[in-house]
């Protein structure tokens, strides 16, 4: 239990200093006059990442996906009333083959192989497609899937990546 509270204490101050960071050139950029930052500057506080440079854990990436993919599939299939023609088959697609990489992912145990990293981006892609801007009662699907899509899409790529 101390070694799992240090390591979240460790990644807490990675993240703290991170964000020092972040704010001490914010502040700079700010007084020469450029008020909003640019996308490549804010891009790493965006989606899942495991703070610092330590790589995170894979058991604990393992858990985190399990977790979140038991919440997926208890979410509702979509309502074909509240879609065109057809959308309610592509939806139906993407969730399943989301489904099939979270399955592969976790039967896996965290080593998941390239072709699983491939279908994954082809899904989060056609998920992407399907999320529209402002309200729309579509959006409710792909938008909670896409959240799911890139917390696993970074733990295939965290396994991928540590790999000898």
């Amino acid at each position: 239990m101390l070694r799992v509270l240090d390591m979240l204490e460790a990644s807490r101050a990675a993240r703290l200093d991170e964000l020092d960071v972040f704010a001490a050139h914010r502040r700079a950029e700010r007084a020469v006059g450029r008020r909003v930052p640019r996308a490549a500057e804010t891009a790493h506080l965006l989606g899942p990442r495991w703070p610092g440079r330590r790589a995170p854990s894979r058991l604990g990436l393992v858990a985190a996906v399990a977790n979140r993919h038991s919440a997926f599939q208890r979410f509702p299939h979509p309502d074909g009333t509240a879609c065109r023609d057809g959308q309610a088959r592509q939806l139906a697609g993407l969730r399943a083959r989301l489904d099939d990489c979270a399955l592969s992912y976790l039967t896996a145990l965290g080593r998941p192989d390239g072709s699983v990293r491939d279908a994954l981006a082809d899904t989060v892609d056609g998920i992407s497609r399907l999320v529209r801007p402002g309200y729309t009662p579509l959006n409710m699907y792909p938008l909670t899937w896409l959240r799911f899509a890139n917390l696993l899409a970074y733990a295939v790529d965290a396994a991928l990546s540590t790999e000898p």
